[in-house]
């Protein structure tokens, strides 16, 4: 059995505009042949959901795979192609904990492209006829082998028309969300087969990798729009390096979702789970760090009973550390921000706390009403509560 910090992620894949899961059949075999986990999700109203009712929205798509990611065992690495990047950025967004990686393969951006009236309607009502569809795909790629373009050719058939006219119209207007900096800030990869002349350069250059600080970008060689299908083996070899590092940081993850699962739960147990046995904390509240851990287990089940109010707003991964930003309110009202910063060991337990609250009011409720009870209780010695003059 893998270990946490071996453990290899699944990878789901996600297609584009009229294709389908099967697409992905000749990636999938060479993550097989590595012994990295897939599946390929189907996108309702095409393939084989062609007959599903709609919505057709970028936020509906995003909703069920969602749900499949949620249902799937361990970490996750999305990737996906054009419209289908679209949609894997929504999810990996909404599901930063599990979504450790994500591959954007020639990726529409999630503002839309924002054709005008008449370069999208060729999109929202093409031509359905067998040639026309095999010309269609033809025109944007270098090298779509003959046989796979004649399936995906005979697969569009059997799509909705008003399925075909919401889907382009999905990508073209795309998503709110892509106006602004991703809030996914795991691992980003993004390919542009060399020859696109739809995904340009210039658009991914403009529009998708300035949306994620530290992203990455690579050129597949002899291929156009349909870069997974052209050049397999180059798009597998670049998601099974990707996948193996996520393997590898497999536990960075592991403290945030600890963390805030013991806030959830607000128990001693809770947070006992997320600890190392060797544990220290220290923070704005405290005269002195504590180094025991049934000590930083008592404080924070009786600091988290205080917040009214709590939400972790941001989480940034860097090596060992992890960064929450976080917004909250106790106290009768009292507002108040602060950064927790979690430094994890090999199997992904807490060893080291620093908690910065603001402002100072809110450190002087929190080290007189949750420090004086614990005192009184016996479960922590007063030292830690009483800052002496120039401390």
């Amino acid at each position: 059995m893998n270990s946490p910090a071996t453990q290899a992620p699944t990878v789901v894949l996600v297609h584009g505009y009229l294709d389908d899961g099967a697409i992905w059949n000749s990636v999938r075999t060479v993550l097989d042949e590595r012994s990295i986990p897939s599946m390929a999700f189907e996108l309702a109203g095409m393939g084989g959901r062609a007959s599903d009712p709609g919505p057709f929205t970028l936020a509906r798509w995003a909703d069920d795979l969602k749900s499949v990611v949620r249902a799937t065992e361990g970490p996750v690495v999305l990737v996906g192609h054009s419209m289908g990047s679209q949609i894997a950025e929504l999810v990996a967004a909404r599901l930063a904990d599990q979504v450790r990686s994500l591959v954007l393969v020639n990726p529409i951006p999630l503002a839309g492209t924002h054709l005008p009236p008449e370069q999208i309607a060729p999109f929202q009502a093409p031509d359905l006829g067998f040639d026309a569809q095999r010309a269609f795909r033809g025109a944007l790629a270098t090298a779509f082998p003959a046989e796979e373009n004649d399936r995906l050719a005979e697969v569009t058939l059997h799509v909705d028309p008003s399925a075909i006219s919401d889907t382009a119209t999905a990508w073209n207007n795309g998503h709110p969300d892509g106006q602004r900096p991703s809030e996914f800030h795991g691992s980003v990869t993004v390919l542009r087969g060399e020859n696109d002349p739809f995904v340009t350069e210039e658009i991914v250059s403009a529009y998708v990798t300035p949306r994620f600080p530290g992203a990455t970008s690579q050129t597949i060689s002899g291929a156009g729009h349909w870069a997974h299908v052209e050049n397999p083996a180059a798009v597998a070899a670049v998601i099974t390096t990707v996948a193996e590092a996520t393997a590898s940081n497999a536990t960075d993850g592991l403290p945030a979702k600890a963390w805030t699962a013991a806030f959830e739960q607000r128990t001693q147990d809770s947070f006992a789970a997320a600890l190392s046995p060797n544990v220290r904390m220290e923070a704005s509240a405290l005269a002195k760090p504590v180094e025991r851990k049934e000590h930083v287990e008592a404080l924070m089940a009786a600091v988290s009973s205080v917040y009214e109010r709590l939400e972790f707003v941001r989480n940034v991964q860097d090596g060992t550390r992890t960064y929450l930003e976080w917004e909250a309110a106790a106290f009768g009202g009292i507002e108040m921000k602060g950064i927790t910063i979690l430094t994890r060991d090999d199997e992904g337990l807490i060893t080291e706390i620093a908690i910065h609250h603001r402002p100072l009011g809110a450190v002087v409720q929190i080290n007189a009403k949750v420090g004086g009870p614990l005192i009184e209780a016996g479960l922590i010695p007063a030292e830690y509560f009483n800052f002496t003059e120039g401390e």
